[in-house]
This record gives structure tokens, sequence and C-alpha cells, in this order.
């Protein structure tokens, strides 16, 4: 009777665990199918509290009430708070959002907290959102994310992404112990306090300060009730292990290091240089004693090609890739710069990378991603301002609409630039700056040849159509003053070779990045460059040919295949 009665509950327990799975497959594809579409979400507020909204100070964190729905007739209205969100991207003309309901809400993951990012430096309104994915399709720790339209009593104020809030919820849906301790460190944005004189607190020495917790509690964001001893523990460690082979043995005890490596991966390929200060969270278990701390991410808005420039700030329409793995971005962050100095963190990192560019995160991936992202948003990205639409905010990104195309190839474009000059970084060639030399017996029909220089500068590349004759091609670019448009000119050498395809000519348009000098005769971000043209030139004569420009990402493609097979020199020109 005991075996009996025992199968008997085995039975039923085996039935459960089957209808639970169903059950759970349904709600997921449920959930899946939600999360491909648009959510309307209609907040209401006495037209006086809007106003003080938008006309208060933007630093101004007090919540104020209102109502909410995501239905349009107005009905099932809800209570919630609301408020400016995020640091320096207030000043911006679209605002982003913190709304809280009272109760758990179902498109929101069954969280409380509605996160809605403006991404108004944004014009594709896609970064934020794929590079979240990114790190979901890894396996990784990191928020969901999905789209909302924004309607403010009714106006239409802009599409919105909305990012789980890094919390308790989002640890338990990730199978970890939500009493553990969630940290940020928040350093970065009181560099004007006195006591802190650092971008972040690794590195910093903290058994200086009579009062470590206290200090880093007044500098830190988190959840909960941290271990404070344990954040402690790690910066003094940080702060006292040099790089080398004790920090390799010192990071692998304290991190879980497969996620920490492609964490950082996936950063360097985005080329998000604002993250290794405030932009993560930090997470262990602390009532584990064999637990390793984990890396969350967090704001993608500053990928892609998109970055800060003096006086031009965040929304600015100048484009970047050049982002070094050595010198950029580490923000005084000791735990990322260590790591990058330990040849067996390093050596793991780059191996890492190599793969995913290789083999995960393909152009075909973006390709796919911005398809299917486009497919979504583009009715409401395309929305522009009038009588029922931005009433409150300006438009929905930054800069000249309607050149949505150009915008999602110029991130494409960053793809491709990124990658190659990653490859540079990671394998070092030879050749002078501002000079590539390629092997034609390594390509063939369909392929496209890159010629980037030893520094990553990617000078131009050909879409191949015909190889007649396989051997060495170089492309070289140098100085050329009298050129109205771009002062350079572009020499192909081939030697000993013949190929046909599309070419393609990059410039440079910079204004400050990286210490590089402007090829463009104005510091326009984008100015006349849309009617710049690809021209032969041979013994001072110039011959325009027809071609696809793109300001954004800096560069001209021939539209008709041309024919290699002799030294040829090009200019970009109006």
């Amino acid at each position: 009777m005991k075996d009996k009665k025992t199968y008997n509950i085995l039975l039923i327990f085996s039935i459960f665990i089957i209808i639970f799975s169903i059950i759970m497959l349904f709600v997921t594809q449920d959930e899946k199918e939600k999360g491909e579409d648009i959510i309307d979400i209609y907040i209401y507020m006495e037209e006086s509290d809007l106003e003080e909204l938008y006309s208060r100070d933007i630093m101004d964190d007090t919540k104020m009430d209102a109502l909410a729905t995501t239905s349009v007739s107005g009905s099932h209205l809800q209570p919630i708070e609301i408020r400016f969100r995020g640091h320096s991207t207030r000043s911006l003309d679209k605002k982003s959002f913190n709304v809280k309901f009272h109760e758990p809400q179902h498109f929101l993951y069954g969280s409380k907290r509605l996160n809605l990012l403006a991404t108004y430096s944004d014009p594709t309104l896609m970064r934020e959102k794929i590079a979240m994915d990114m790190f979901k399709d890894l396996g990784l720790i990191a928020p969901r994310s999905r789209y909302f339209n924004l309607y403010l009593n009714d106006i239409y104020e802009g599409l919105y992404i909305h990012t789980e809030r890094i919390d308790e919820d989002l640890l338990i849906v990730a199978g970890l112990n939500p009493l553990g301790t969630l940290v940020r460190d928040r350093f970065t944005v009181n560099l004007h306090k006195d006591e802190v004189e650092r971008g972040s607190l690794f590195g910093y020495d903290i058994e200086s300060v009579e009062d470590p917790i206290a200090l880093i509690e007044d500098n830190f964001e988190y959840r909960g009730e941290p271990d404070w001893e344990k954040v402690v523990e790690l910066a003094k460690w940080v702060y006292n292990t040099p790089a080398g082979t004790d920090y390799y043995n010192g990071f692998k005890e304290r991190f879980e290091l497969d996620g920490f490596v492609d964490w950082l991966a996936l950063h360097l390929l985005i080329g998000d240089i604002d993250a290794f200060a405030d932009d993560h969270w930090l997470y262990i278990d602390h009532t584990d004693p064999e637990a390793k701390w984990r890396i969350i991410p967090w704001d993608k808005d500053l990928s892609f090609g998109i970055t800060y420039r003096p006086d031009h700030f965040v929304d600015n329409d100048y484009f970047a890739y050049e982002y070094d793995i050595y010198k950029h971005g580490y923000r005084g962050n000791d735990l990322i710069a260590k790591f990058l100095q330990t040849d067996e963190l390093r050596n793991i990192l780059f191996d890492r990378i190599e793969y995913l560019m290789e083999e995960v995160f393909t152009l075909e991936y973006f390709q796919n991603k911005t398809r299917e992202l486009e497919s979504i948003i583009s009715e409401s990205a395309n929305i522009r301002p009038g009588e029922n639409a931005f009433r409150y905010n300006l438009q929905n990104h930054h800069g000249q609409l309607g050149h949505r195309e150009s915008n999602i190839e110029a991130l494409l474009d960053f793809v491709e630039l990124r990658y190659n000059f990653l490859d540079r970084e990671i394998n070092k060639v030879k050749e002078s700056i501002n000079t590539a030399t390629v092997d034609l017996n390594q390509y063939k029909k369909g392929d496209t040849i890159y010629f980037t220089d030893s520094a990553g500068w990617t000078i131009g590349k050909i879409e191949v159509d015909k190889i007649k004759k396989p051997g060495k091609i170089t492309l070289s670019v140098r100085h050329k003053p009298d050129i109205q448009g771009v002062n350079r000119i572009w020499k192909l050498i081939p030697e000993s070779a013949d190929i046909s395809g599309k070419l393609t000519l990059y410039y440079r348009n910079e204004v400050y990045v990286f210490g590089k000098e402007n090829w463009y005769e104005t510091d326009e971000a984008i100015g006349r460059q849309w009617d710049l043209t690809i021209a032969s030139y041979k013994n001072g004569n110039i011959e325009r040919l027809p071609s696809h420009v793109n300001p954004y990402s800096n560069k001209l493609t021939t539209e008709k295949k041309i024919n290699i097979n002799e030294p040829m020199d090009f200019v970009i020109t109006y």
C-alpha cells in the first residue's frame, strides 16, 4: 500500500508539473506576442499639474499624482505617481519618465514600475532595445524592454522604450535570491562632493576613510538591505591588488567570470563607453558563502555611435566608432582597467569578442533586428509635431526628421566599422596610418573587402562583383587642400589585380572626438553633405560619379560598379 500511495503521489505531482509547464508555455508565448507590439499608455493629470511638471526644476524628484490606462477608451484608470527620470538627459527636449502604479501590471512583467525612456538622442529609436536584447540573447541577467506610445491628456508625446527596473523582481525572474546585495555605483554623479574625488568606487582608497560604509551608502543606489561589508571588501581588493596573475586569481574567486566577460565584450562591441562608471549594477547573494558577484547592464542610450561632444552634448549627428579598448571610457573604474591590464583576463575577453563578432552578433543579426523593429515602430517613429502630437515634448528624436533609412543605415555602418576597428585592436597589423592593403586571393564574388588601417580607421570598402585577376590592392588617403568638400584624395593601387564592384569611401567629420582632424570643410554635423559625390580625379580633372551619400555615417558609395585594374584617384566633392 505504501508503494502504491507513493506512486499515486508521484503521478499527481508529475501531472501537476506537466499542466504547469503547458500553462507557462502559453503564458510565455502570450507574453512574447505582447512584447512584439507597441503598448499605448494614456496618462491623465490636471492641466495645472502637467504644466508644473514641465516647468519646475527638471531635477525635482517629487512624485506627482496622476491616472493611467492602456485602454484607448480611457477606461480602467489606475492611480499612479509620476516624475521625470534620468540624470543629464533631463535637459533634453523629450523627457523620460518614472511611473509607479499602486498595483502590479501584467504589461510590466508583473511589476509596478514603468521606466519610460525617451531615447531622444537616438534617431532610430532602436539602440537601447537592440543593446538590451543582445544581453538577453546571450542568456545574461538583463532588464527586459518593450515599446510604448505615450499620451499625456490625450496628446501624443512620443515613442518610448520601457526598460525593466533592476530590483528584486528582476532577480526572482533570473532565479536569484531577491534578498541579496544589489547596488549601483553612483560616485560619478557626486564628483562635486568634497569627499568624492573620482568617478568610481573601484580605485578609491576606502581604507583611508573613517567610515567607509557611510561613504559608500551615501554614494550608491541600492535595493533592499545590502551587505555593505561585502562591497567594502571588494573595493579594498581592487585597490590593493595590482593587475596580473594575483588579480586574475582573485577576480575568478570573486566574480562569475563568464558573465562578466560577456558583459564587457558586449559593451565593447556596441561602443558603450558610458557604462563603466555607473551604468551597471552589481549583485551577490550575501546569504550564500560560495556566491560570486554578478554584473547587470543598465542604460544603453549612448551606444552604436552616439557620443557626447563638447558644445553639442549627446543629441548630435556626429559619427564615432573608434572607442579604444585601452584608453577610452573606464571613467576611473579600476575594476575594469585592471581587468584589461591582466593578460589572462584580456586574452579570454579578446577570444570571446572575436567569437561573438563572427558567430553570434553578425551584421546579418543586426540587419534582421533593425528590420524586425522597424516593422513594429515605423508608424509611431514617423509621427511629426502637430495639433494632437508633441505639445510638451519637441519631437520623437533630435535632429532633422524624415531620414529614418539613413539613420538606420548608420547604425548598421557602425557595426561594420566598429568590428573592423576591434579586429585591428586585437590583431595588430604593421600597415601605416591611412593606408590599407588586402589580398584578393582571400575574397570572392559577393564578399565585401574592407580597407582598414593599422589604427582601425576604415578608409573604404569594395562590394565585390568580379575578381578577374587576384592580387594585392592598396587604398590610401592623403591631404589635398584644394578640393571643395572633403579635403582628401583616395588612391587605389592594384598590384597585378583586376576587380570590379561598388566602391565606398569614408571621410572624417569630427569636432573633438578621439583627437582626429576634421576632413570636411565646415564643422557642421550634416550641412551640405547630402550634395557630396564621389568623383574620379585625373590630371586635375574631376569626373563626378553617381553616388549614394549618408552624412550620418560619413560615407559615399558609387551607384554603379567600377573596374579597378590600374591606379585610380578619387575625391569627394560637390
